[in-house]
């Protein structure tokens, strides 16, 4: 019987470590950051139809099902994005920016919010640069996790999310120079 009761103090001990771990890590530099850089064989004006015009925007992002946007269009517009989160049994996430940068063709910043049960907020920074005919786009993401699970999670949360950002983007090429 000692046995179990050591074996129970262990497991709980293992579990206590790796949340210590996970908890210390969300305080490391570059916590909650992605940053994507792109270059697209298309101009910087070609390229700027793709993250403004919401049914080019659904066909580059992922997991995106519906774009509705409102506000005007610049500083101060909305745009509520509805995605079928893979990772979440498919459920249904709303996701909501504002801008509140513009630069036409050049920059374009907005503040994300989501819901109190997905946990963060943030900042998407996406910067188009001419290349003479091409474009290097930098897009960088800047996420506070709200939720506590969340906050505890943003070591593998970060990562992924870099990854989503990173295909997403080979997507968004490989549309802009076939159009």
């Amino acid at each position: 019987m000692k046995w179990l009761k050591y074996g129970a103090i262990t497991f709980a001990g293992i579990i206590a470590i790796g949340v210590i771990v996970l908890h210390l890590m969300s305080y490391r530099a570059g916590a909650g950051k992605t940053t994507s850089i792109i270059e697209i064989n298309r101009p910087p004006a070609a390229v700027w139809a793709w993250l403004e015009e919401k049914d080019k925007f659904k066909q580059w992002v992922s997991w995106t099902v519906d774009v509705q946007d409102s506000g005007p269009n610049g500083v101060g517009g909305k745009r509520r994005t509805t995605m079928k989160d893979p990772n979440m049994d498919n459920q249904l996430v709303q996701i909501d920016a504002v801008t509140t940068e513009l630069v036409l063709h050049k920059h374009i910043k907005v503040a994300i919010t989501t819901p109190m049960e997905m946990g963060f907020v943030g900042t998407v920074a996406y910067d188009l640069e001419d290349l003479g005919g091409r474009t290097r786009l930098k897009v960088d993401g800047d996420f506070k996790y709200t939720h506590w699970f969340a906050s505890l999670l943003e070591p593998i949360i970060t990562p992924s999310a870099q990854a989503k950002e990173d295909a997403d983007l080979a997507t968004l090429k490989r549309l802009a120079e076939a159009s």
